[in-house]
């Protein structure tokens, strides 16, 4: 039998993020959301000014026009996260039809602050006989009292930033305002408390350079996690561990100032006119590929290497590289400008010369990171076919230049950046995963094995995501050297994608454990002018990467 749910919220009109989590948990098979708390919250006054004056007296005149401004700058923002596709529909609520839950009102005892929410009895006891398993906070105030413990799983509830460094709100605007490469969140079992709950989870994306843009982000990135914790902790066996919690040496966050905010305006600014510019001057960040000959894959001066020119109005990224035949043999994301879509391209490498082979396998939707692996004396590639909404294997017919798609993987998942490899005789496959549909693979990976490659049967990692944070996240290639497997990462920076890359060292790989161990971070100094690097490979002598310049 599934375990029963309560909502708190406000009214019946709710955020999209709650009405996605309701849909979320109708698939569930070990919980329902079947129940509507509701606050009746005291209006008494509708007249503006009333209101106005109301406030100033609780919070003082000089948090009304802090708020006041705020609110101005994020309204007109939200118009132009309207205009992104992706995000057009994250500020509409959803009605909820009352039918279709239990539904109670409480009156919730707010404090002269009108911050702290507090219950009654008669209030608790309502509650009590629904025999809920848990309840999700998705109104106003801050929960205090017995409403925390009057279901076995207590109050869960969401804190969009990082508690260990950023406690209080906005969601999303410090990170931005700071300049910090990533934006945290946390789903925590509420205690009496303010931000000291029990953190169940936790997960961190790449900050953008909007603070709307940033919260729009964070929150639908987030999302799906709240039901993957519910399902958790309603499950017969949870698996999911309370994080180890930390002294807490930072302010407490609250609105910014006015002249906060007019800081943030210049520097946004400055921001959207660099954009602006770069794009009436014709320029864009185009990706470039250089090689290196080395014995070892960590012995190399990357400012001695060499360039592979980009062909006209394309570039070129994500190199992979195999030795065939005694040659060795580099495998390419070929992007073309006209189309805004990537082939993959093939060069042949020797310590004197450097051919191109051309174009070796095109579709009519984007590729790009083409991971080459062997079984059974065959070659495979395994490109990044997430406008397909698929991970797709393309087998060698005629090396080096002629491959056809051979099998779906999986079906219906947008995945970004696969690598297969074997390892304690099981196969395992690395991707990066964007369950939000925002676009966002910088910041999970998962994890699946099987008894080959080319299986249709992978099973998921028991901790998938097994990492969630933008800085590590998201694979950049993969190095097998004396018995060791090592995984190559991007590290995703403030408004930067391909900000830098590492090389992390798989110490332990089960299908209940994970755990790697960085070894080194690569910097983009090794060319002048350059402003990133995330592709970093070696393959018997050759070691070839990546790197971003503005031309």
């Amino acid at each position: 039998m599934r375990k029963h749910v309560g909502i708190i919220v406000d009214s019946t009109s709710v955020s999209k993020q709650l009405g996605d989590l309701i849909s979320l948990s109708r698939q569930s098979v070990n919980y329902e959301i079947t129940t509507l708390v509701i606050n009746r919250i005291d209006r008494k006054n509708s007249n503006l000014a009333v209101q106005i004056f109301s406030y100033i007296k609780r919070r003082g005149l000089k948090k009304f026009l802090n708020n006041g401004f705020f609110r101005i700058v994020s309204k007109i923002e939200s118009y132009l996260v309207k205009r992104i596709s992706r995000f057009n529909n994250f500020y509409t609520k959803k009605k909820l039809n009352k039918e279709d839950f239990v539904t109670i009102y409480v009156k919730p005892q707010i404090s002269k602050s009108g911050l702290v929410f507090r219950y009654d009895e008669a209030d608790i006891e309502c509650i009590k006989k629904l025999n809920l398993d848990l309840l999700i906070r998705g109104g106003s105030g801050i929960l205090r009292g017995d409403i925390l413990d009057v279901c076995p799983n207590g109050v869960i509830s969401f804190h969009h930033a990082d508690n260990k460094i950023k406690r209080g709100s906005p969601a999303g605007f410090w990170e931005v305002y700071e300049k910090n490469p990533r934006t945290g969140f946390i789903i925590q079992r509420l205690k009496n408390e303010l931000d000291g709950g029990d953190v169940i989870y936790k997960g961190f994306i790449a900050t953008s350079w909007l603070y709307s843009l940033n919260r729009a982000k964070l929150y639908e990135v987030a999302n799906p996690f709240f039901h993957h914790v519910l399902e958790d902790i309603t499950s017969i066996k949870p698996k999911l561990k309370l994080l180890e919690k930390s002294p807490y040496s930072y302010p407490l966050y609250t609105t910014p100032t006015i002249l906060q905010t007019l800081i943030y305006l210049l520097k946004t600014s400055y921001i959207l006119g660099s954009k602006i510019s770069q794009k009436i001057q014709g320029k864009r960040r185009r990706w470039g590929v250089a090689y290196q000959f080395s014995e070892k894959w960590n012995d190399a001066t990357l400012w001695r290497s060499q360039k592979i020119i980009n062909p006209r109005n394309r570039f070129l990224a994500d190199p992979f590289v195999i030795k065939k035949n005694g040659s060795h043999f580099c495998f390419v994301e070929d992007l073309d400008y006209n189309f805004n879509k990537g082939r993959i391209s093939a060069y042949k490498i020797t310590p004197s010369s450097c051919d191109s082979l051309g174009i070796v396998l095109e579709e009519d939707f984007h590729l790009s990171f083409p991971f080459i692996f062997e079984y059974k004396n065959e070659i495979f590639m395994c490109p990044e076919t997430n406008k397909k909404q698929e991970i797709r294997v393309y087998k060698c017919i005629d090396f080096p230049t002629k491959w056809e798609f051979h099998k779906t993987l999986m079906k219906d998942v947008s995945a970004a950046d696969t690598t297969i490899f074997k390892r304690d005789n099981r196969w395992w496959l690395f991707t990066n995963i964007d369950k939000s549909c925002v676009g966002d693979y910088g910041c999970q990976l998962h994890i699946f094995s099987a008894d080959n490659p080319l299986s249709d049967q992978w099973v998921a990692h028991k901790n998938n995501p097994v990492i969630f944070d933008s800085l590590v996240a998201r694979n950049g290639g993969l190095i097998i050297s004396e018995n060791e497997v090592y995984r190559v990462f991007q590290r995703q920076g403030f408004d930067m994608y391909g900000e830098a890359c590492g090389i992390a060292r798989i110490a332990t790989l089960t299908p209940s454990e994970y755990c790697e161990e960085i070894h080194s971070v690569i910097e983009p100094q090794f060319f002048n002018g350059i402003r990133g690097t995330h592709t970093y490979n070696f393959e018997s002598d050759l070691i070839v990467f990546d790197y971003v310049e503005v031309s």
